[in-house]
């Protein structure tokens, strides 16, 4: 699309201009990429995932800027830059081209970006990556790429963020309820990519959730995993699904036949293996009460788990029953009593009645492997952790439900989210370095920037911690490493080394009690 074609043009128009508004001598220009405050994100006080950087290299700043720009006759290129600056700023404007055409002869994106690892934590005000050109000629490109890191970056460490703050809460129930040993990953699913901004965004959204769990409806994420962070399909799990229904099946099979739709679908379609059946076309406690007690037989008798899909409702109450907390002091008797006991009790409690299981090591229940159940709709992380909390008072071990997460969770953030900005901190003029800062008075402190050349380092717990105004001997150490430079890609992480590290950032938050 021309969009593409034009990759010197990502970027926020204002930034066209700055080039001629640095004081004159300029030559370099040092920024960084920081999640300033999780004040918009409930649990992620601790930090941010650094995740999704590899994908805008080898995209953006590698097959982008080649294929559309140094690749390119440096006529056309330089021209297109020409029209677009001309009909966006008028013909009178100062601009010019010949910056672009230097770049050009250049060959190469003259930027270094040291980065801290992909899938680890990087704690609020903490530095995940810092950007500095290192040709003196293009001091300006550093700031210009802003908007490109910026509009690329934020959704994928947002959405990596929420999916560890997610297995994070599992990790801690399983641990508690006995079953940390088990695999997990399928046990939170992604269903956001309808609810997307776009295609592009539920990708990065997706490879976000993908880097703590495997369950995922988000396809094009598998690919882009295998493309951009060295995953195989063929020879790990990256993502997987199991058959599952929707609304139109059950609407075509009939109100009054659902019966004998489930029956069919369970004996006939899928006679073993996983499958999900959404059950709230209708009345969901109609089917958990009546048509699964009627079908007890063919569910015991399958090589495989039927996985019952409410769709609509309190989730919490639908899973979990009701708890003291929901019976508001305003009702009546009459009213409780009206509430069906099926409804009281909830879901899990239900099934464990009709199917039984095995009581853990740890003392509790774990359902039948015939029979379990998917939730996807309205759970938030807030709402995982009363489900989680709720099961375990009724002494369960939540080892066969799902918890699916969609765009409320993964949509509903913003960049605002974690406070995501890159800010220049140093540079230097006619051969003098500047440390310089950002610090509004109108402000909270939120947008108060580091200052100077910046050095990050990690405590015995792992956790990182920056520090400011350092040598550029001091610079060179630490944990932020040179991913890519002049054009060439440096680290190329793989799929299993994030997921190691995300991993293994959640065993220190719950061992250290991370704050």
């Amino acid at each position: 699309m021309k969009q593409s074609r034009e990759a010197i043009l990502l970027t926020d128009g204002y930034k066209l201009g700055h080039r001629n508004q640095y004081p004159k001598g300029t030559e370099f220009v040092y920024s960084n990429w920081t999640p300033r405050s999780a004040h918009w994100m409930n649990g992620a006080e601790e930090g941010a995932v650094v995740f999704g950087l590899q994908y805008l290299i080898k995209e953006y700043l590698i097959r982008q800027m080649n294929e559309n720009f140094f690749q390119r006759p440096k006529d056309e290129v330089v021209s297109e830059f020409k029209r677009r600056v001309d009909t966006f700023l008028g013909p009178q404007n100062n601009v010019g081209t010949d910056h672009i055409a230097e770049l050009h002869d250049l060959g190469y994106l003259p930027v270094r970006i040291k980065s801290l690892p992909e899938g680890d934590v990087c704690p609020i005000r903490c530095p995940m990556l810092t950007v500095e050109n290192t040709h003196p000629d293009f001091f300006w490109l550093t700031n210009y790429l802003e908007t490109l890191f910026s509009a690329t970056l934020w959704l994928p460490c947002t959405s990596a963020t929420s999916a560890r703050l997610a297995k994070k809460q599992l990790m801690k129930h399983a641990a508690k309820t006995g079953f940390a040993g088990e695999d997990t990953g399928f046990l939170c699913h992604d269903f956001s990519m309808r609810g997307m901004a776009g295609v592009e965004a539920a990708i990065l959204s997706g490879m976000g959730h993908m880097t703590a769990f495997h369950g995922s409806e988000t396809i094009p994420a598998i690919s882009a995993l295998e493309e951009y962070y060295n995953a195989d399909a063929e020879k790990e799990l990256i993502a997987g699904t199991v058959p599952a229904t929707e609304h139109s099946v059950m609407c075509a099979g009939g109100k009054d036949t659902e019966l004998d739709t489930y029956r069919r679908l369970l004996t006939e379609v899928y006679p073993q293996g996983f499958l999900s059946i959404v059950s709230d076309t209708w009345d969901y406690w109609h089917v958990i009460t009546s048509i699964v007690p009627q079908l007890k037989q063919e569910i015991m008798a399958r090589d495989g788990r039927l996985v019952i899909r409410p769709d609509s409702g309190d989730p919490v109450k639908i899973i979990c029953g009701w708890d003291k907390k929901d019976y508001d002091d305003e009702m009546s008797f009459q009213e409780i009593h009206e509430i069906p006991d099926c409804e009281k009790r909830g879901t899990y409690e239900l099934l464990w009645e009709m199917f039984g299981g095995t009581v853990n090591e740890a003392g509790y229940k774990v359902l039948d492997p015939h029979v379990g159940l998917i939730y996807g709709d309205a759970i938030t992380l807030d709402r995982q952790k009363e489900i989680y909390r709720r099961l375990e008072a009724k002494g369960f071990a939540a080892t066969n439900i799902v918890l699916g997460f969609g765009s409320f969770t993964y949509q509903y953030k913003s960049r605002d989210s974690l406070g995501f900005a890159i800010k220049a901190t140093w540079c230097q003029i006619n051969g003098v370095g500047y440390d310089i800062f950002k610090q509004p008075k109108t402000d909270s402190g939120t947008k108060n920037s580091l200052k100077g050349l910046i050095r990050v380092d990690r405590d015995e717990q792992g956790r990182y911690h920056a520090t400011d105004g350092v040598s550029r001997e001091e610079e060179q150490k630490g944990y932020l490493v040179t991913v890519f430079e002049d054009g060439r890609l440096l680290k190329d992480w793989t799929l299993a080394e994030v997921r190691e590290n995300l991993d293994k950032s959640i065993e220190n938050s719950i061992k250290y009690g991370w704050k």
